[in-house]
């Protein structure tokens, strides 16, 4: 569901993305319909899940920074 509202509810868009039949989407989206309530819980606990938390459960894990983002944050320090 999160690629879904990524793309904002475009079910045709997230079947292209994913080379998936849009058939194949669209159920997703059913089952996300009918068990909101699982989806709901589990959207929020990956909310709720920052990086110190994945590294607790995944000791191996180095977090990854894309360039971009570390230029903006930069330029976003500077700037304060």
């Amino acid at each position: 569901m999160l690629l879904v509202h990524s793309f904002k509810k475009d079910v045709s868009a997230v079947a292209r993305h994913l080379r998936w039949p849009e058939l194949k989407v669209r159920a997703a989206v059913n089952y996300a319909g009918a068990f909101s309530g699982e989806i709901n819980e589990a959207m929020a606990e990956n909310d709720a899940t920052d990086f110190e938390t994945l590294k607790r459960m995944l000791p191996q894990a180095t977090e990854f920074v894309p360039k971009k983002a570390a230029k903006n944050s930069n330029a976003q320090a500077s700037s304060r």
